[in-house]
């Protein structure tokens, strides 16, 4: 009697477990909507003062995502965005973010992977706004940022350049003791084919990113050096960036190429100063042509070893917070240590007298556009000599920060507007330099008119003290 009472007992919980399974799997399952349904969804959705913008995307049928992230994403974008005014009706934000998707994505990833969707969907919220300079980057994306920034990366140790008369690139400089130098890559190849692919198939602004990538790995690398071919092949390494250049020229000036400002170029740019300095050159070229910019704080560091200390740089102002001013301060040294105490770094309010010319032009911009203004503004005050040559810049005076998820992906968004130290912000507008002077193109072949005419006035300035 106990057993069937059990047998029974038995096949009535399965009966019911089963209906549970079959319940649940009714209430998860999702009806998939064609692209065109969704997009009748979104035309003729009404306002429901919903405040996040994912509930509008379920409510237009879009494939499964994770909501939790794109709840962060929302919030980092409340409480950041954005310099004028808020972010647009929640409702137009998520049909500019739907159909967006449906144009780039719906086609083109695994519908059914739901993080694939997620970073597509996200990457349609931040385009929506219409900010060029905001992004979302995956963990992935961020990684390889992160690391570029950085200015050192897995790579071979060239620096390579468009050759407009040999219509190719060529390498401009090889690092000493470097994976390409140990390959017998020369300055003056030519790199014409990576990995037995032409650099026409590859397309030139490719070449960079596929010689970089994971340390240890070889890369094979085709070059022209006079009239032979050959392949070579190197082992990728840890290479740093050389984000500052310099060499004395004709009439004991200094020249000091700044190409970036990444977490290296303070010591980078120390080094080269401290080398002209004992050089003894009469006066500095900086030259910020095509310098886009990069991080305020090396700005700071780099103008600081300029000038004295407690002087304004930048000052900038948050929609969320006051006003910011950061200062030139005494300088530690990157790369010296205090001669009365070597376990310390070698702390001293370094500053040049020498008189200085900048060089900048239409892609000069950003950190590159502050570093221009900055001197420009301590010229007019009296603080150095210096004057500007060149072409108008970009006019990039905003800035960005970056919100993190916990996985990894960031939001970049636009937050402030930066100012030089006269306060004249320069957004659009841009830098118009006190010598203005185009360079010429003669066929293919590029003539520097800038840099004659950055010697010729610093020569002037020289001469005057």
């Amino acid at each position: 009697m106990k057993k069937r009472q059990f047998s029974r007992l038995l096949r009535i919980s399965v009966a019911i477990l089963l209906l549970a399974v079959l319940l649940s799997c009714i209430c998860s399952c999702r009806v998939e909507l064609s692209k065109e349904e969704i997009v009748d969804n979104i035309s003729s959705a009404e306002d429901k003062s919903y405040n996040y913008v994912w509930n509008y995307l379920v409510d237009f049928g879009l494939p499964e995502f994770d909501k939790t992230k794109f709840t962060w994403a929302e919030n980092v974008f409340e409480y950041n965005f954005n310099l004028e005014g808020g972010l647009p009706k929640t409702l137009d934000h998520a049909r500019l973010t739907a159909l967006t998707f449906i144009e780039k994505y719906y086609d083109t990833i695994n519908l059914e992977d739901k993080g694939d969707v997620t970073d597509a969907l996200i990457t349609c919220y931040v385009d929506a706004i219409g900010d060029p300079y905001s992004i979302y980057r995956t963990p992935v994306e961020q990684e390889d940022y992160s690391g570029d920034m950085s200015g050192k990366f897995g790579g071979i140790g060239v620096v390579i350049e468009y050759d407009h008369e040999a219509e190719t690139l060529m390498v401009s400089s090889v690092y000493i003791d470097s994976p390409a130098e140990k390959a017998g890559i020369l300055v003056g190849d030519y790199i014409v084919g990576v990995e037995g692919k032409s650099i026409e198939e590859i397309g030139y602004l490719n070449v960079v990113n596929l010689v970089r990538g994971e340390i240890g790995t070889d890369v094979r690398i085709t070059l022209k050096r006079g009239e032979s071919t050959l392949e070579v092949v190197a082992t990728r390494a840890e290479v740093e960036e050389k984000t500052v250049s310099y060499e004395i020229l004709e009439g004991n000036i200094g020249y000091v190429q700044l190409a970036s400002f990444k977490e290296n170029t303070f010591k980078q740019f120390a080094e080269a100063i401290d080398s002209l300095e004992a050089s003894g050159v009469k006066g500095y070229i900086f030259d910020l042509r095509n310098n886009l910019g990069g991080f305020v704080s090396s700005v700071r560091d780099i103008v600081s070893y300029l000038i004295p200390n407690g002087h304004p740089i930048i000052s900038y102002q948050y929609k969320t917070g006051g006003l910011t001013v950061l200062e030139s301060t005494d300088d530690i040294h990157p790369s010296k240590t205090d001669p009365t105490d070597s376990s310390k770094p070698l702390t001293k309010d370094n500053k040049i007298t020498a008189p200085m010319v900048v060089l900048c032009n239409e892609y000069t911009a950003s950190a590159g556009e502050l570093f221009t203004a900055a001197m420009r503004d301590y010229n007019e005050s009296g603080l150095i000599k210096a004057t500007l040559v060149g072409a108008k810049t970009y006019g990039k005076g905003i800035m960005q920060s970056q919100g993190a998820y916990f996985d990894g992906s960031t939001i970049t968004l636009t937050v402030a507007y930066y100012n030089p130290p006269s306060g004249e912000n320069y957004h659009i507008e841009g830098i118009t330099p006190d010598h203005v002077i185009e360079n010429e193109l003669d066929g293919n072949k590029l003539i520097d008119k800038q840099l004659p005419k950055a010697i010729e006035e610093l020569n002037k300035l020289i001469n005057a003290n």
